[in-house]
């Protein structure tokens, strides 16, 4: 219950730094850019093979006619901007950009992961007052070996002190040194609080190869718990 409680207090807090994320953004987006377009760059003619104007397709642009070249002078049809003309204006530094504070920075990053620190921690209080079927997870571990244990330690959301008699009441039971080891092993690199916080700052590569990297350390380790356990007959 005192779990709970500090779970739910923490997300109050960090409820009410996220509800002001936003807060702000849009007055201070050009002040904070440090490089703006140059506005007096003048784009080219042609840029990358493609004209900067195009002859206007449309059927009315035709020469009139009662159109007479000696009165009127050379006709020319009706251009418009070529929408395959992809130049863009050089980025120059904005001489309104003034450097953030330290103060700033900090109060920036945890508005930005405030909103998935929240996503996390609800997410673990979820499992954790669920309560883990130590039983039937042992039952599944004695054949998943350690790609299972690895499994298994990513989605439990415990941490080293709440892993470790996890771990104990699996040995007792009868799971193989090497999935408990790989189980450990995950416990520890990774969770789903860390996913969601990751994928909301470096976006889903980052989270997922965090995760994938996370799975094959704690696979490794679970294998070469089973390998050194087979060598020393035990």
């Amino acid at each position: 219950a005192g779990v709970m409680r500090s779970l739910v207090h923490y997300t109050i807090v960090l409820l009410l730094l996220a509800a002001g994320a936003d807060a702000g953004d849009s007055c201070c987006k050009k002040r904070l850019q440090r490089l703006i377009p140059d506005a007096a760059a003048v784009p080219p003619d042609v840029h990358d093979g493609q004209p900067r104007l195009v002859v206007d397709p449309d059927p009315a642009n035709v020469r009139p006619e009662s159109w007479d070249d000696e009165d009127d002078g050379p006709w020319e049809p009706e251009m418009v901007p070529n929408p395959a003309f992809a130049w863009r204006p050089p980025m120059v530094p904005n001489p309104e950009y003034t450097p953030p504070t330290l103060a700033t920075e900090l109060e920036e990053e945890a508005r930005k992961a405030a909103p998935w620190v929240v996503l996390g921690v609800g997410l673990s209080a979820l499992l954790e007052a669920a309560q883990l079927p130590v039983e039937a997870l042992a039952g599944l571990l004695r054949c998943a070996g350690p790609l299972g244990g690895a499994l298994l330690g990513l989605a439990t959301p415990l941490c080293s002190c709440g892993s470790l008699p996890v771990a104990a009441a699996f040995v007792r039971d009868g799971v193989p040194l090497g999935a408990v080891v790989a189980f450990l092993t995950a416990t520890q690199s990774a969770g789903i609080d860390s996913a969601a916080i990751g994928w909301g700052l470096l976006g889903p590569t980052a989270a997922l190869a965090r995760l994938a990297g996370s799975l094959l350390l704690a696979a490794a380790a679970g294998a070469a718990a089973s390998l050194a356990l087979r060598g020393g007959g035990g």
